[in-house]
């Protein structure tokens, strides 16, 4: 499945046909840049971290924010004089990360993402933690390649290496690993500096959030650059370091737990207090609470 995939996306790319505009006068500014590798590139945008490879054919991008972050990935573009975008990789359904679909998907690009970032994007869907009703998305903004478990694409010089780990921030969640550039993307498995957010609503949980990290962890090296979809590039160390903070913080609430504390009286515990990161810690411990009743006490 994993090379017919790859052929798919190789075929759709070698007949795409993108019309490619030039980007307006006014938005022509240097967009803030940070070169990864040969071929590679990190936009740090407005929504999120953003990873440019560049192609023979154009340039593939690894998320895409918000649909009003597009102009501004353009200029980016650009900047890099590469070419269109032809191929997009969602990390995972949620709108600061697939909400320029649209836009791109109109001008010609492949969308391509796990199956359940498709599924949740072609309905309505409902965030519980914002309370925060969400519009299925056009036809035109839906991945049009989709896979399982594991999926290669060749593009240019550069391996892409997608890999599906479940209910860990969503249902489906990718890691992309750009194999030249040593440089792995993990989308919103991985906040750096900030409490990490788990979409009960969209089949997350803190268990899987654990195993996708150690999967993260067997697929980098020293050198790995960690590019977390929110905060700063990071190395294998703290992203170790990111993983034991999640064990510490489950295994406090486990612990809570079984003393018979409800909700409440967790985070009144606060649990997260020692880490002293940007963000929502109560939010994230209620979504630790959650996971672990969901499995009878984390089992």
């Amino acid at each position: 499945m994993k090379h017919a995939m790859t052929r798919l996306v190789t075929g759709l790319l070698a007949v795409l046909t993108l019309a490619w505009s030039a980007v307006p006068a006014a938005a022509q500014q240097t967009p803030e840049l940070q070169q990864l590798g040969e071929t590679a590139w990190l936009l740090r945008g407005r929504s999120g971290n953003v990873v440019m490879v560049t192609g023979d054919r154009g340039v593939l991008l690894i998320d895409d924010q918000r649909g009003s972050d597009m102009e501004g990935m353009l200029v980016a573009v650009h900047s890099l004089d590469a070419g269109p975008v032809n191929l997009v990789i969602n990390t995972h359904w949620h709108l600061d990360h697939a909400g320029a679909n649209a836009g791109f998907g109109e001008a010609g690009a492949v969308i391509v993402a796990h199956r359940n970032v498709r599924e949740r994007l072609s309905v309505d869907q409902f965030m519980v933690a914002y309370n925060r009703a969400v519009p299925a998305s056009p036809a035109i903004a839906l991945p049009t390649v989709v896979y399982d478990s594991e999926m290669d694409i060749h593009f240019g010089r550069e391996t892409v290496r997608l890999r599906h780990t479940p209910m860990a921030h969503t249902d489906g969640d990718s890691l992309v690993l750009l194999e030249a550039a040593n440089v792995l993307h993990m989308g919103d498995v991985f906040f750096n500096g900030i409490y990490p957010f788990i979409d009960r609503s969209s089949g997350g949980s803190i268990q899987g959030l654990i195993r996708s990290v150690d999967v993260a962890l067997t697929m980098s090296d020293e050198s790995t650059r960690i590019i977390p979809a929110h905060g700063p590039l990071a190395t294998r160390a703290e992203l170790q370091a990111y993983r034991d903070m999640l064990q510490d913080i489950s295994d406090r609430v486990l612990a809570a737990m079984d003393r018979g504390a409800t909700l409440d009286a967790v985070i009144a515990e606060r649990p997260a207090a020692a880490y002293r990161l940007q963000g929502d810690a109560d939010r994230f411990v209620a979504a630790i609470f959650d996971s672990l009743a969901a499995t009878e006490g984390g089992s």
